[in-house]
């Protein structure tokens, strides 16, 4: 479901219609729980196999997120692809280069809640559009979310047949190479999926947390589709270019899309860089013995000293002044390099940026490698006005953090565990509720 707030004034928008949406199709489903007489009467069958679940594979992925532990190389290769090592000042858009175009922020959220046979699933993506004139405007922001809800079946005895009236049971999906944006976008129903007891991870938790990943990733990838496509500017969106979780037909097809943008650049942006390895693994490549010495010159710094190093932040602060990024490197992660073999112009490019003004944060920026060979100069822009972003919002790109705001389901989550707990009482099944 797709629910959106315009705004005139500074009053935050109300998510009052995407939260009533949310509980009405939750409640829906909450309403086809066996009682317990017949629920007891029957044996614990686990999950059935008729809904879709997750792989060993996919399992494995959204563990890691973005990055893969530190005791193993997360890049397939890395690649300087500017000229010089040396840090590059960031200057910022001029105010008339602002002008009639608009900051887009798109950023994520999910919760799973845990009832024994079941999981509820909660995800949603938010989009924020800033609106920048030299002239006044009637509007200047406009807000959409995009939520969708699901259950994570343990016990396939939990709920009645009639669930099949009112969930999206996805049951005849392509199971080898599925399109989750193509399930999404055909029913607005909660989405039923299951636990996977073949794998090697059995607990329902981890599934259901899995779950509630992929549907926010696919929910980000799908937001891009919902930008206006005759308004220019820049696409911010949280975290890495190529989401881990999505399948790879759903990000080649919404990010070959965005490659033909002429009057629109997308970059991501993370926003949590605490694991993030890719100057580490730069510097630590036995080719690059001379790029560690550019950096910290008669400092007797070793590949074996750096290779004790966590992740990138505590070497960035050492690297970099306000105001300034390190140069591009072409990444390729392990985890999307399908991806980028089957487009390589969808190669991650990535620098770090640290702000001017204190606290001096830092974020990690990426972007297609087909923008270094396409209208370099919109790109030096947009990359402008990221860091300008950066420097107005509070710790991170401030659309990027208006756009955290709202995506947040805190509200959501407190209505539904109580309609679950009130349902599963009134069923005489409150055992079930598990207390975190």
């Amino acid at each position: 479901m797709i629910t959106s707030s315009k705004i005139i004034n500074r009053v935050e928008p109300s998510q009052t219609l995407g939260t009533a949406m949310l509980v009405n199709d939750m409640a829906q489903v909450l309403r086809t729980i066996s009682d317990s007489k017949s629920y007891y009467q029957k044996p614990p069958i686990g999950p059935t196999d008729n809904y879709p679940v997750l792989s060993e594979e996919e399992l494995e992925l959204m563990k890691k997120t973005a990055e893969i532990s530190s005791k193993d190389a997360t890049y397939l290769s890395i690649k300087l692809v500017e000229d010089n090592l040396a840090p590059i000042s960031v200057e910022l858009p001029s105010e008339s280069s602002l002008s009639n175009v608009s900051i887009w922020g798109i950023d994520g959220s999910n919760k799973a809640l845990d009832y024994s046979a079941f999981h509820m699933l909660l995800s949603r993506a938010s989009i924020v559009e800033f609106m920048y004139s030299l002239d006044d405007l009637e509007e200047y922001h406009d807000v959409s979310i995009i939520d969708r809800a699901g259950i994570c079946m343990v016990d396939g005895n939990i709920f009645s047949d009639n669930i099949h009236l009112v969930g999206n049971t996805a049951k005849n999906i392509d199971r080898t190479n599925p399109s989750w944006i193509d399930i999404i976008e055909r029913s607005d129903e909660p989405i039923i999926v299951s636990f996977n007891p073949d794998t090697t991870d059995k607990k329902p938790s981890s599934h259901a947390q899995g779950w509630c990943v992929k549907i926010m990733h696919t929910l980000e990838l799908l937001a891009l589709s919902r930008l206006p496509k005759e308004k220019s500017g820049v696409v911010i969106r949280d975290g890495p270019l190529l989401p881990v979780a999505a399948t790879m037909k759903d990000t080649l097809r919404a990010m070959n899309n965005v490659l033909e943008w002429n009057n629109k650049k997308i970059i991501s942006v993370s926003k949590r860089i605490q694991e993030s390895t890719l100057f580490v693994e730069f510097l630590t490549n036995p080719q690059n013995q001379k790029h560690m010495e550019y950096y910290f010159p008669s400092q007797k710094i070793s590949r074996t000293l750096m290779k004790k190093l966590p992740a990138d932040y505590i070497l960035l602060p050492k690297i970099l002044k306000p105001g300034q990024r390190t140069p591009f490197l072409e990444a390729v992660p392990k985890n999307r390099a399908p991806i980028t073999e089957k487009n390589p112009d969808l190669t991650p490019v990535s620098c770090y940026y640290m702000r001017k003004r204190a606290p001096h944060s830092i974020v990690r920026i990426e972007f297609p490698r087909l923008y270094l060979n396409q209208n370099r100069e919109m790109l030096d822009w947009a990359l402008s006005c990221v860091a300008w972003q950066h420097e107005i919002g509070n710790s991170v790109p401030h659309v990027q953090e208006f756009a955290d705001r709202q995506c947040q389901l805190n509200s959501e989550i407190e209505i539904l565990q109580n309609m679950a707990r009130s349902e599963l009482m009134s069923k005489g099944l409150e055992t079930l509720e598990v207390y975190e």
